[in-house]
Order: structure tokens, then C-alpha cells, then sequence
């Protein structure tokens, strides 16, 4: 195993350890040699002698004579170095002894071998100087690059393991084994986040190979560590290995049967729990709780209930943890009514419930949907002077929220915003996005949202886009921006799909300046952009008619790296489509084709209805037959085009045709269609062919709604057929079908072109008490026929009554009103009164 990246620090710097045993002890002056060469030759074995005294004196001097060391140094390797150490090890201090070590490392860039430091360690435990020997193990372990511990290896790719086979080899006869394997193990355990415990693992199998083994409760440790990093595997071999050493207790079988039921192997567990009991060792409290935790996770209740009565027939008493688990596997598998006996039989045995054990159970009453039992157990809490902490409120804010009851899911998070309680940024998601989804709790979705801010959490992408979208189509474009702004000024990137969800909404609403400036804000602020954001801004730009700016649009979108597509094709072609600019329609088609762009269904589709409005029914046509080469099969959008366009054309047949030709190819006609074609036989007069229509829609099984009927009524209207006319209103409530704005608007036209005034304002009367608010036209329309009679009086009262119900008189209702005076001689002070009051709302003659 590669040992971990060792801890740096800068060159030549002393080991801190060295540091911290000898800072009285600088060495004793003397003429400067240079180092000797790693490797220099071995002394005699004449010198043998001299060279242990020499070395003795410099592991047990207070002071460190520099001239001598040298001199020892240059007649020593490293091998016979650590032969010379394991002579002297009884006679090794350990400050002289640490002096020497850093001054041979940095000093004299001598290699030490792991064998030596070994010995050090050793040394230093049996001084008792553990925090020297431990800080010593951690810098050998994670040695490397800059490590400053020159060490003299095998194999380097080995370096951990010819260090913990060193530390093994150097135990003496006379000192306890488990002294230095302790510390060796702990080292790993603690020191080394990542690796440290399969350190220990790799460690523990050298000792055991060589027959050591450290202590009962270093071993206990290493199997807690184990157990916690759910490394069941190992966890099992090194108790394998440790009793064949050492015997275990109940601290060793409880974290291994812990990390079996861990890692869902349950029915081993329970084998390991009754070898336990075989080998004498009696299980614990703590031991029943984890393989009884470990049952009822895996839902083996009767199981879990079956040891707990063995733990209490022999005299292991039960604790809150052990009801707590009970509980929680009972209320996870829905089993209330068991919960009561468990509550009942801990009231009996004298342990009262805890605030896990009440959390337990709201959790469970609110996946229930059970919320107002949730909110009992919580005001329960308080009774019995238990904390409600955030893991309380959590739950039970999340499951009013599944529950649709907001009121009271926004009443206890504000609970916990005035009480100081930590609020966790998944909770104001959770309930924001809830209260986003109910248009009527909005407001109170921002006011979260803002605190959720104040607090520096962010709000997730979802949310986010999700806020931006219900804001702008509830028509507060402003607030999206405020809340787009503070999250920037907060640092919080803001993800692109919530960006182009709020230029889509400033766009729909017309907005375009702002669409545009949020666009430039994104670019200074190097917010992700991408081909939806300039698509979004290119069809805001299109639906008002600004082309030019389109265009724009789609040259900045080039440089910036993002091609343009189909959609940006089309869009720009249904613009021009709609202003009739259908020549330049026609070159972006052909440009999207040399592009090495398919034109789509909705690129024809635009094409035709582009040239049906324009009149030009038989290039539309061209475009029909154009739809086959590519693979293309026309829709009844297609056809409802075509259909206008002949109807506006005035050629009834041909767009009756169409609807047959329609059926024959197998596209079922949409009320769209009828309608269409009923508006243009109306418009010819053939209102009774119109009405015949509404029979075919039926047998077609489409179902008429507000635009069909008004259709027909429009059409009886303008023949002067008012009865009729209002037999299909009455047809029309008799289907439940509520008449709208503009039916009756029709028929009050019809009325007046009628000169049948007073119908028409019963009309309005009726149109009034239904709810209905009537616009411009329709005051117009009234107006213009009282003005018409010359009864301008009641025109008036019509424009007083239009501007105090906030509808704005427009240059119509204007030149309606001042026709209306001159034609009929009204007397001055009213057409000056009235006339006055026109100027006054802002339009002028």
C-alpha cells in the first residue's frame, strides 16, 4: 500500500520532537569538518571499542559534542551503527539521544535506517516521553519529499512496512510488546484521515505474522475505527487474527457485530453473538442495542422483541436507546398500535422518552399524513420539559408541507426564525418550494427566500428557476430581478436555466429593455450564457417587431461561440412572417439551409401561414408540396393556415376542400379548423352553411366552446339576424358554456347596427352582473351607436361610467364623442363639460 503524502515543512528544518528534548543543549564547540558521504566506509573492527564508547557518551551527555559526532559519524555505517544501538540500548537517554539523531540527519546528512529510529522510539516510551515517540512514528510514516528525516530503505515502495517490521524486530525481552505497537496503532488511527485505518490494518498483520500482538484495547480501538469506517472486512480479520493472540471481551464482539449489521449481513451478526455467549464473554447493553438496531433495520421486528426479552431474563437492563430502536423500526413499518406497548411497558420500568424517541414518532405521523397528531406529540414535548430542537421542526415542517397544510408549515418555521433555531438550507428549500407552488403564499415564498439570504444560504437551482418563473408570470418582473441582483451581490452564482427563465418572463410581459440589460448584466458579471438565453431574447425581440434588434441579438450570439440553430432560424422567420416581410423570410430559409440546417415542421408551418396572411394562398401551396421532399407530413396547423388563408380570399369552396382533403389523409380536424372555416362562410354571409358545420364538429367529436358559438353569433349579427343570433346564445348557456367579452360585444353591435340601443345596453347591464368587464371596444361599440341616434347624453354617462370602472378612453371613443356633438347640435356646456373631461385623460384631437 502506498503510504500517505508525508507532512511538509521547510528544508533543513530540525524535527520539532528533536526540538522540544534538547533546546537547552546546543552542541559543544569545535573545528568545522564537512559531512561524511552517506555510506562511508565501516571502521575496524579494532575500533569497534572506541567507537561504542564514543557513542555512548554521545546518547548520554546533557550536552552534544559536535567534533566528536563527526568524527563517530565518519567511521560508522548505517548497519553497524544499528548493531552498536542495539548494544547500547539500556544506556540510551533520550534527549542525547534525540540531540544526536538531528544533528546526524541535518547536520551531517547521515541515513538513519528505520531499524535505528526503532530504537529511538523505544527508548523514548520507556522514558515515558510517548508525545515525542508518537510525533516521531507520524513524521517516519509520512515521510517522502521534505520529510527531513533522511531514511535508509530496502525498498522504498515498501517504506511502511520495513518501518512497522523495525519497530517489531527492536521489542526487547525486558519491556512490555504492546508499549511501542500500541502507539504504533493509535498513530495510524488518529493521525492519518484517510488511510490511517487500513495503516493500522497493514500493521496489525505484520505483528500478528511475527507472533505480537498489541493490547486487548489498542485491539478494541482498531476494531471501533474499523467499525465506524464500516470496514467490515478488515474489521472481521483483525479479530480473527487477535484472538489467536489475545482473548476477547464484550468491547471486541460489540463493534464487529455492529459493522456486520452495518453492512446488512445480520444473521452473521447473530452467529457472532452466540459465540460470544459460547466463549463465556456476556454481551452488554450496547451489544444488544446494535444487533437489535441491526434487526429492525432490516425489518426482522419479531426478531429484534425476541432478544430484548433475552436481555432482560438475564439482567441486562434495557435503556432509552434500546426503545428508541424498537420504536423506530416499529413506527418505519407502520406499526403504531405496537408502539403504544413499548411507550406503555418503559412508563412501567421507570425510562421516560427522549427527544429522539418523540421525533421518531412525529416522522412517522407525518409520512402518515397524520399531522395534527404529529403537532399533539410536539406540544407533549413541552409538557414534559423536552428540548424541541431543529431535527422537531424539520420534520414537521416538511411533512405539513407534503400535506399541503402551509398556514401552519409557515407559522412553525417563523416559530423557528424568532426562536434563534439553527434553520438547515435544505428546509428553506423545502418549504419555498412548496409555498412557490400555491400562487396565493407567494409573498411569503419570497419573505423566506430573503431570509434564507440574510442567513447566506443559498437557494438550489431548482428552487431558483422555479421562484424566477412564478414571479414573472404573476407579473412581478421587478421583485425576480431584485432577488436575481442579491443573489450576486451575496457571491452566489446563479445557474443559467434561472437566468433564462427570467428573460423568457421579462420578454412574455414585453419587457424587452429589461430582457436586454439583464443579458449585458450577465456578461459583465461572466455568468454562463448559452444558445437558450440569446434564443429567449432573439423571440422577445420578434413578438414586438424589433428585427433589427434580433438581428443584433444573433450576431453577438456568433461571436460569443454559440451557432445558431433551428429555433433561432425559426424564430426570426415567424417575425418576419408576422410583419409580412416574407422576402426576407425567404432568404433566412435558404440561409439556415446552406447552413447545413433541416428545416422542421414549424419552419413550413410559419412559411405558410406567413403567405396565407399576406394573401398569397398559392405560394403557401408551393410550400405544402415542398413538405414531402423533406420527409414531412402537413398537421391540421398546417391546414388550418391554408384554410384561412383561402376563407380571407373570400373562396369558401376551396377552403371547404381542405377540410375534406384533411379527413382523406387522416388528420383529424380541431375546433380551430371549424372555426376558421365558420368565420369565413359567416363572412360571405352563408350562416346557415356555418351552422350546418356545427353538426360535422360533432360527429367529429369535438366539443364546441366560446369561440365556436360566437362565431355563428357573429355571423347571425351582421345578416341582422338578431333572433337567431340569440337563440345561439341560449343554446349556448343551455351547453354550460359562459359567453365572454367579445360575444357580447358582437351582439351589442348587432344590436345597434340595428338601432336597437336599449337591447344593447341590457346587454351591458347583464355582461356587468355576470362579472364580465368590458374594454375599450365594447364601451365604444354602445357609445357609437347612442352617438349615432344623437343620444349623446346617454354616450356620455357610457364614458363617465367607462372611466370610473379604470378603462382608458382611447382616440376612438374620442372621435366617436366629438362626431357625436357636431352632428347633433349639443348644447355647448355639455360638449365643453364633456369634451374637457376627454382632454383630461391625455388624448387630444
Amino acid at each position: 500500500m502506498r503510504p500517505p503524502p508525508p507532512v511538509r515543512r521547510k528544508p533543513r528544518r530540525p524535527l520539532s520532537c528533536f526540538r522540544a528534548l534538547s533546546c537547552s543543549s546546543s552542541a559543544a564547540p569545535g573545528p568545522h569538518h564537512p559531512p561524511p558521504p552517506p555510506g562511508a566506509a565501516a571502521s575496524a573492527d579494532d575500533d569497534i571499542p572506541l567507537l561504542r564508547r564514543n557513542l555512548a557518551l554521545l546518547l548520554s551527555r546533557p550536552s552534544l559534542d559536535a567534533t566528536l559526532c563527526r568524527e563517530t559519524l565518519a567511521r560508522l555505517s548505517p548497519g553497524r551503527l544499528d548493531r552498536l544501538l542495539l548494544d547500547l540500548r539500556p544506556a540510551i537517554k533520550p534527549r542525547p539521544a534525540l540531540r544526536f539523531f538531528s544533528f546526524a540527519s541535518d547536520r551531517c546528512g547521515f541515513r538513519f535506517t528505520p531499524r535505528s529510529y526503532s530504537l529511538l522510539v523505544h527508548a523514548l516510551l520507556r522514558s515515558n516521553h510517548v508525545a515525542a515517540a508518537r510525533l516521531l512514528l507520524i513524521r517516519l510514516i509520512g515521510g517522502g519529499t521534505g520529510s527531513n528525516l533522511p531514511l535508509l530503505l530496502d525498498d522504498p515502495s515498501h517504506r511502511f512496512a520495513e518501518i512497522v517490521r523495525a519497530v517489531a524486530d527492536t521489542v526487547s525481552a525486558d519491556e512490555p510488546p504492546s508499549g511501542a505497537l500500541d502507539t504504533l496503532v493509535h498513530v495510524c488511527c488518529t493521525q492519518f484521515r484517510f488511510d490511517g485505518p487500513k495503516l493500522a490494518v497493514v500493521a496489525f498483520k505484520i505483528l500478528v505474522d511475527r507472533g505480537l500482538c498489541p493490547s486487548l484495547k489498542t485491539c478494541n480501538f482498531l476494531l471501533s475505527s474499523l467499525a465506524r469506517a464500516s470496514d467490515c472486512k478488515n474489521a472481521c480479520m483483525v479479530f480473527e487474527g487477535m484472538r489467536q493472540i489475545v482473548f476477547p471481551d464484550a468491547y471486541s464482539y460489540t463493534p464487529l457485530i455492529d459493522v456486520l449489521c452495518k453492512n446488512h449481513e445480520v444473521e452473521e451478526a447473530i452467529k457472532l453473538f452466540s459465540d460470544m455467549e459460547s466463549s463465556g464473554v456476556c454481551p452488554t447493553v450496547v451489544t444488544y442495542n446494535v444487533l437489535i438496531d441491526g434487526l429492525c433495520k432490516k425489518r426482522m421486528l419479531d426478531e429484534a422483541f425476541r432478544f430484548k426479552e433475552k436481555m432482560m431474563r438475564s439482567s441486562v437492563n434495557p435503556s432509552v436507546i434500546t426503545f428508541s430502536v424498537l420504536i423506530n423500526g416499529l413506527v418505519k413499518s407502520n406499526r403504531f398500535g405496537d408502539v403504544e406497548c413499548v411507550l406503555k411497558e418503559m412508563e412501567e420500568i421507570g425510562i421516560a422518552p427522549n427527544d429522539f424517541i418523540y421525533n421518531t414518532l412525529i416522522d412517522g405521523h407525518c409520512r402518515m399524513g397524520q399531522c395534527s397528531e404529529a403537532l399533539r406529540l410536539k406540544n407533549e414535548m413541552v409538557v414534559k420539559g423536552l428540548q424541541q430542537n431543529s431535527v422537531t421542526y424539520n420534520v414537521l415542517v416538511n411533512g405539513l408541507c407534503v400535506a399541503g397544510e402551509m398556514q401552519q408549515a409557515e407559522y412553525l418555521l417563523d416559530e423557528m426564525l424568532s426562536g434563534g433555531m439553527e434553520i438547515n438550507v435544505g428546509l428553506f428549500n423545502s418549504i419555498i418550494f412548496y409555498l412557490v407552488t400555491d400562487e396565493l403564499r407567494l409573498d411569503s415564498a419570497v419573505r423566506f427566500l430573503r431570509e434564507m439570504l440574510l442567513r447566506n444560504l443559498r437557494p438550489n437551482d431548482s428552487l431558483m428557476t422555479s421562484m424566477v418563473k412564478k414571479l414573472c408570470e404573476n407579473g412581478k418582473h421587478h421583485e425576480a430581478i431584485d432577488i436575481w441582483l442579491e443573489l450576486l451581490v451575496k457571491g452566489f452564482g446563479v445557474n443559467t436555466m434561472a437566468s433564462n427563465a427570467l428573460i423568457y418572463g421579462l420578454c412574455v410581459s414585453g419587457n424587452m429593455k429589461e430582457a436586454v440589460g439583464l443579458l449585458r448584466a450577465m456578461l459583465e458579471k461572466g455568468l454562463a450564457l448559452d444558445r437558450v438565453t440569446y434564443n429567449t431574447l432573439i423571440s422577445g425581440c420578434c413578438k414586438v417587431g424589433k428585427m433589427d434588434e434580433g438581428y443584433k441579438l444573433r450576431e453577438d450570439m456568433i461571436k460569443r461561440g454559440f451557432n445558431p440553430d433551428i429555433i433561432t432560424y425559426n424564430t426570426l422567420i415567424h417575425g418576419l412572417c408576422n410583419l409580412g416581410r416574407m422576402q426576407e423570410a425567404i432568404g433566412l430559409l435558404h440561409e439556415l439551409k446552406n447552413e447545413g440546417l433541416v428545416p422542421d415542421l414549424f419552419t413550413f408551418s410559419t412559411m405558410i401561414d406567413g403567405y396565407c396572411k399576406a394573401k398569397e394562398v398559392h405560394k403557401a401551396k408551393v410550400y405544402l408540396n415542398e413538405l414531402a421532399s423533406w420527409g414531412l407530413e402537413p398537421n391540421s396547423v398546417i391546414y388550418n393556415s391554408l384554410i384561412g388563408g383561402y376563407c380571407r380570399d373570400g373562396k369558401i369552396s376551396e377552403a371547404s376542400n381542405l377540410l375534406d382533403e384533411m379527413k382523406n389523409k387522416g388528420i383529424v380536424p380541431t375546433s380551430v379548423t371549424y372555426s376558421t372555416l365558420m368565420h369565413g362562410m359567416c363572412n360571405v354571409g352563408n350562416v346557415e352553411e356555418a351552422k350546418n358545420l356545427i353538426l360535422k364538429m360533432r360527429e367529429d367529436g369535438l366539443a364546441l366552446n366560446v369561440v365556436t358559438y360566437t362565431t355563428l353569433i357573429c355571423g347571425y349579427c351582421r345578416i341582422g339576424q338578431m333572433d337567431e343570433a340569440i337563440k345561439v346564445l341560449e343554446e349556448m348557456h343551455a351547453s354550460g358554456l359562459a359567453p365572454n367579452k367579445v360575444t357580447y360585444t358582437v351582439l351589442m353591435h348587432g344590436y345597434c347596427e340595428m338601432a336597437n340601443y336599449d337591447a344593447a345596453a341590457k346587454l351591458l347591464d347583464e355582461m356587468l352582473d355576470n362579472g364580465i368587464a368590458p374594454d375599450a371596444v365594447t364601451y365604444n361599440t354602445l357609445m357609437s351607436g347612442f352617438s349615432k341616434e344623437g343620444r349623446m347624453e346617454e354616450a356620455f354617462k357610457i364614458s363617465d361610467y367607462m372611466t370610473q370602472k379604470g378603462a382608458v378612453l382611447d382616440e376612438v371613443s374620442y372621435t366617436t364623442l366629438v362626431h357625436g356633438i357636431t352632428s347633433t347640435g349639443c348644447q355647448k356646456e355639455v360638449a365643453s363639460i364633456s369634451k374637457g373631461s376627454i382632454i383630461n385623460q391625455g388624448i387630444g384631437p
